[in-house]
């Protein structure tokens, strides 16, 4: 059985996200580069099956809202979305493996999965990753500023304020 999160998370980060930022016509021009024409069209033409069955199953107003959001802004949106999309696999086996079947569909041209493909197109989304060992190289975009990065946990801290003390304001 497909870890449900690992399946979610692949769906918005490797399919959905490129395909609303990047629009149909420059990820089938990105994909083309790496796997060829025919890849190219059958992963953009799988990337929007695997929206419309979204957009189908998601019915309720919550989700119906996170969709019309990440279709604005993906990026901003991608953990609600794979968020919802993981529940809504948990609740639904059929949805659950009509959306596997997309992402593990061979590709034409070559002897990997649509996931595989994508996988290897250039675009690495490692927000929520950790990274260890090997050699990692390419180009950070959007990297968090020093204020936004976590704090270290293992520095000390100054205790809070106790109620009465006469150094508060």
């Amino acid at each position: 059985m497909v870890d449900l999160l690992w399946l979610a998370t692949t769906v918005v980060g490797k399919f959905l996200i490129p395909l609303f930022t990047k629009g149909k016509d420059q990820l089938t021009d990105d994909l083309a580069k790496s796997g060829g024409d025919a890849a190219a069209s059958g992963l953009v033409k799988t990337a929007g099956s695997i929206w419309s069955a979204i957009k189908e199953r998601f019915s309720r107003d919550d989700e119906k809202n996170v969709v019309a959001l990440f279709e604005e802004r993906p990026q901003a949106m991608d953990k609600m979305l794979i968020d919802l999309l993981r529940e809504r696999m948990e609740s639904d086996d059929a949805f659950s493996e009509h959306i596997r079947q997309l992402v593990e569909a061979p590709v034409a041209g070559t002897d990997q999965t649509s996931w595989q493909v994508m996988d290897h197109s250039g675009v690495v989304d490692a927000r929520f990753s950790t990274i260890s060992g090997g050699t990692v190289a390419g180009i950070i975009v959007n990297s968090a500023s020093p204020a936004q990065q976590s704090p270290d946990l293992d520095s000390p801290r100054p205790a809070p304020p106790r109620s009465g003390d006469a150094s508060q304001p």
